[in-house]
């Protein structure tokens, strides 16, 4: 929490990846998690220090099970692994993470329509037709994420605004960072 603070102070970030047990890629844990993957604790002080920085979380694909068992049933050779569970993202949220990265989650998802596609289809080969199982997978991935990170639903509240109206807005002041 110190060092994000000092950070913060010396470069008025507006968000700061911080670091509490993530990783990126799919081969991030090599056990089921149980409750204990993310350092919350530390979220929350560098929440309580920096109460109007974004926090970001890089590496958060929660590697589902069900999507490793697509790309397997299909084909391809996934090795065990697991990733961050939703819920402990979800409690993080409440204390200052502002984004998370799940590209994995797409990618295995798309991975899997793909290889699926293929399989039933031996003959086909443009990617015209296998994209669009690719992009309906990656799709339902995004739309669980929004619903369970709690941001579905809320894109009309973003209000379209000029690089000069923000300019000003960062040159009053009114969006210095809070360090405390």
């Amino acid at each position: 929490p110190d060092q994000a603070a000092d950070f913060v102070r010396r470069t008025d970030c507006d968000a700061l990846a911080i670091a509490i047990g993530t990783s990126h890629g799919a081969y991030k844990f090599t056990r089921k998690p149980t409750g204990d993957i993310l350092a919350i604790e530390r979220v929350k002080a560098i929440h309580e220090r920096l109460p109007n920085t974004h926090l970001v979380m890089h590496g958060s694909s929660s590697v589902p099970q069900e999507l490793l068992e697509i790309i397997r049933q299909f084909g391809g050779d996934m090795k065990e692994t697991y990733g961050v569970p939703v819920e402990e993202i979800q409690t993080a949220i409440k204390f200052g993470v502002r984004k998370i990265n799940i590209d994995t989650d797409i990618r295995l998802a798309m991975t899997g329509a793909v290889r699926k596609f293929l399989f039933e289809n031996p003959s086909k080969f443009d990617p015209r037709e296998y994209n669009k199982p690719a992009r309906a997978a990656a799709k339902a991935v995004c739309v669980a994420r929004y619903e369970a990170f709690g941001c579905a639903g809320q894109a009309s509240r973003i209000k379209a605004v000029s690089l000069e109206f923000m300019a000003a807005r960062y040159r009053s002041g009114e969006l210095a960072q809070t360090v405390r």
